[in-house]
């Protein structure tokens, strides 16, 4: 899957720590499927799972960091008003 722009991971990559396989990689095997080490894979999935809290931390900070740029940008357009009681708006 494609990594977003706003987290830099894939949504599957948050959720569940891994990345998935698609229906035609299953029907015809790709590379990563025939060169497949079960025991390396145990390793490596120990070691994401380890580190998935901090990969969901630091996408949430950039999901932060994106929103926070975007509300500066808005609120860059807009002009400052005061109001009283019994204006009309």
């Amino acid at each position: 899957m494609h990594p977003q722009s706003s987290t830099h991971e894939a949504p599957y990559t948050l959720v569940y720590g891994i990345d998935i396989v698609i229906p035609v990689e299953i029907r015809q095997p790709s590379l990563r499927q025939r060169h497949h080490d079960p025991q390396s894979n145990d390793d490596c999935m120990n070691t994401h799972l380890d580190l998935l809290y901090e990969t969901r931390e630091k996408a949430y900070i950039q999901d932060l960091a994106t929103k926070l740029r975007a509300a500066r940008r808005y609120n860059s357009k807009l002009k400052p008003r005061s109001l009283h009681k019994g204006d009309l708006v």
